[in-house]
């Protein structure tokens, strides 16, 4: 049980650094995002553990990335429409 526990934080602390876990496998209930799913031609992924961080994570993307300084209404309903869990 404790085994389970240190491997469920261990999944999440490499999450928050862009990893889905220590095998690169997606974590069960862990809502992820990639460009691609809009139609982007762009190889980022997101992982995070509630839509509103997977946003943040996305917003900080396309401001650096793709120079978008503010996101169109159309982007947001497509990216919150591609949340995959």
């Amino acid at each position: 049980m404790i085994e389970e526990k240190i491997g469920l934080t261990q999944d999440l602390a490499f999450t928050d650094i862009g990893y889905q876990n220590q095998n690169r496998k997606r974590i069960p209930g862990m809502a992820s995002f990639t460009c691609r799913d809009i139609g982007i031609d762009c190889k980022f992924e997101a992982q995070a553990t509630t839509d509103h961080e997977l946003m943040r994570k996305f917003i900080d993307h396309a401001e650096s990335d793709h120079k978008m300084q503010v996101l169109s209404a159309d982007v947001i309903f497509k990216m919150q429409n591609a949340i995959k869990r």
